[in-house]
């Protein structure tokens, strides 16, 4: 009985073309991993806001950006979130919420401490844009600007947009820059890498919810 050579044309024309496109792939791949990350950037032009909202997760490269934004004048009130509890504090029965160290932090380095507040509650980026909203309502706030880590900008301007959706409350977002790698070669950096990968998975899990 006769029988077909495994190697089929099909299956010769299949390997070529894969092998072509893993090889222009190969030559383009800075160009590809750059793209990769700035898909995940989003940032708007400043304008003056009645708050500037730094998001927990990074109380310090996010804390820095907003004492930036402050500082600069873009508003005179800060709004601290975050209410996680950092693993070392817990390990030392402490309970700090990140929204409170990132305000200690920006008010050790010169902000008034009554310019800035913490929101204690939330726990997620979705949570965070609830919890802002809400505290907009409460004080008759139109305006804000939103500031978290670099690749995280896409996922939390889409998160707050359609939480705020329909509210009044006009949102720009801003970067806060990585002090560990460099965000044009975030590839060249474990730190880098696990960024944009967990980030991916989050903008997928927030796709599917």
């Amino acid at each position: 009985m006769f029988q077909k050579p495994f190697y089929t044309r099909k299956w010769f024309k299949a390997s070529v073309a894969l092998l072509l496109i893993s090889g222009v792939a190969y030559i383009f791949r800075e160009e590809l991993l750059k793209s990769a990350g700035d898909f995940l950037v989003r940032e708007d032009e400043c304008v003056h806001v009645d708050a500037i909202v730094v998001l927990g997760g990074n109380s310090y490269e996010r804390g820095l950006e907003g004492i930036k934004l402050f500082e600069a004048g873009w508003s005179d009130l800060v709004v601290c979130t975050g209410g996680n509890i950092p693993s070392v504090f817990e390990a030392m029965d402490t309970v700090i919420y990140e929204s409170e160290l990132t305000r200690s932090m920006m008010i050790k380095r010169g902000i008034p401490d009554d310019r800035v507040i913490a929101l204690k509650s939330a726990t997620s980026t979705r949570e965070e844009a609830s919890e802002v909203l809400a505290w907009c309502k409460a004080h008759q706030k139109k305006n804000l600007m939103v500031v978290s880590s670099t690749f995280h900008t896409r996922r939390v301007a889409s998160t707050f947009e359609e939480a705020f959706e329909g509210s009044g409350v006009d949102l720009i977002f801003r970067a806060a820059p990585s002090t560990s790698y460099d965000e044009k070669r975030w590839w060249e950096a474990e730190s880098g890498l696990i960024m944009v990968f967990n980030e991916y998975a989050k903008t997928a899990y927030y796709l599917i919810k």
